[in-house]
């Protein structure tokens, strides 16, 4: 996804840099780049998950531009708050790591707050009309998000009913495998498209990179 995504192109940038040489620049590179993943990584030790997501009554009602723009933001930050929690626990599970109780109920309830903001914005944008011009990209945005967290959706899934399962403190995740999102909603494609109408309409995100 967003960050799957990211993390791929990440990679390939530190190789190629790292063959072409400059030590000391590479050196400095690497500095920035272990600081910047620091932070990273203190701010999601750090996160908690949200304890509202994107609401709206609005209903029928034609929305102008200050409003979608708004909306749209409200929706990407939570969406970016809860995967500050989600993702430590995720990444564990794709390397095949145990898991404590205690993140499994933080992956349950990231969970569902994932799909009541999914759920909610895909309504107040089915339900209202938008500016002309914002219909087919904010569904694309919407479809997108909603696209990837539902592997954090199966994700959960599974780690209930290894839970369940368990007679331990830790829950094995070594047989959670073959989970991917949509491929023709989550791509790199789509995710170009979707920053492009972000950075035109000035909706600033860390959503992609988080």
């Amino acid at each position: 996804m967003k960050k799957i995504i990211s993390v791929i192109l990440s990679c390939c940038l530190i190789a190629i840099i790292s063959g072409c040489g400059n030590d000391e620049k590479t050196a400095a590179s690497s500095t920035n780049e272990g600081k910047h993943k620091e932070k990273q990584t203190s701010d999601k030790s750090n996160a908690k998950l949200p304890s509202i997501v994107f609401e709206s009554d609005s209903k029928n009602e034609t929305l102008s531009k200050s409003q979608i723009h708004k909306s749209i933001q409200r929706y990407l930050d939570t969406n970016e708050n809860i995967y500050k929690v989600t993702s430590n626990i995720e990444g564990k599970i794709w390397e095949h790591k145990p898991l404590t109780k205690k993140e499994a109920n933080q992956l349950e309830e990231g969970r569902k707050l994932e799909e009541k903001n999914d759920r909610n914005f895909a309504n107040y944008i089915e339900k209202n009309k938008l500016p002309n011009g914002y219909q087919k990209e904010t569904n694309r945005l919407s479809e997108y998000f909603t696209a990837y967290n539902q592997t954090i959706s199966q994700l959960g899934d599974h780690v209930q009913k290894l839970e369940n399962e368990t007679e331990s403190g830790l829950i094995s995740t070594k047989e959670i495998k073959g989970i991917v999102a949509d491929g023709s909603k989550v791509n790199g494609k789509q995710q170009a498209k979707i920053e492009r109408f972000l950075k035109k309409i000035n909706v600033k995100t860390n959503a992609f990179e988080v």
